[in-house]
């Protein structure tokens, strides 16, 4: 299958499954958000050429961790398991961004994103009660690898590593209206942001383990 086909179909299951969370059709809803996430997960498997790199192989189970969150998440009862399973997602593609170039140090992104995280991490307090700890830990997490992946566009500015930002700052803003909308306030159109912003960041990851330069 061509992979301009294979994209195609991802992106209707995902609309399809943003269409019945709204609509609460909730058991095909069951089925198609795991689904989707399949479908991208297995997007570096099919069209990898020649082999699995080590970079694509850690992004690949960083994802395989997104999709026992997506599934952990479906059930509320079950959201710090959910949480500690995205938790080590971030933790598998922040390794998989440093082994591209090493860990990058340029602050200059950090500044920006530690002012968000400050500043999403003040809205949620006083509503997190026993989740805390793990949602800090969390925020960090998912700092560092927003921080990583950007590191990489502003030291090599090609389209892959541009890819890769956009997915990590997707994946900021996805789990920040999440957090908003589960500890805040659950708002109108809250789940289509989510899970809209939530697979183009993944996809975007997904997609960038095809280009990456593989070091001899």
């Amino acid at each position: 299958m061509k992979k301009s086909i294979y994209l195609l179909i991802t992106l209707i299951v995902a609309l399809i499954a943003i269409s019945t969370s709204y609509l609460k059709l909730i058991d095909w809803f069951y089925i198609l958000k795991p689904l989707t996430t399949v479908l991208i997960l297995v997007l570096p498997i099919i069209y990898i050429k020649p082999k699995l790199n080590r970079y694509a192989l850690l992004i690949i189970l960083g994802l395989c961790f997104c999709l026992m969150g997506d599934v952990l998440l479906l059930f509320e009862y079950l959201f710090i398991y959910g949480l500690v399973s995205f938790l080590i997602g971030h933790i598998l593609f922040s390794y998989a961004f440093t082994t591209i170039n090493g860990f990058l140090y340029n602050y200059k992104p950090l500044v920006f994103l530690v002012i968000f995280a400050i500043a999403m991490f003040y809205v949620l307090k006083d509503n997190l009660g026993q989740l805390l700890i793990p949602v800090i830990l969390y925020i960090v997490c998912i700092v560092i690898m927003a921080w990583q992946a950007l590191n990489l566009y502003f030291l090599k500015s090609s389209n892959v590593y541009k890819w890769i930002a956009i997915g990590a700052i997707l994946f900021l803003i996805s789990d920040a209206v999440l957090a908003y909308n589960m500890f805040v306030v659950n708002f109108t159109f809250s789940e289509v942001i989510i899970l809209s912003t939530y697979w183009s960041a993944i996809a975007f990851i997904a997609f960038s383990t095809l280009y990456i330069p593989i070091k001899k």
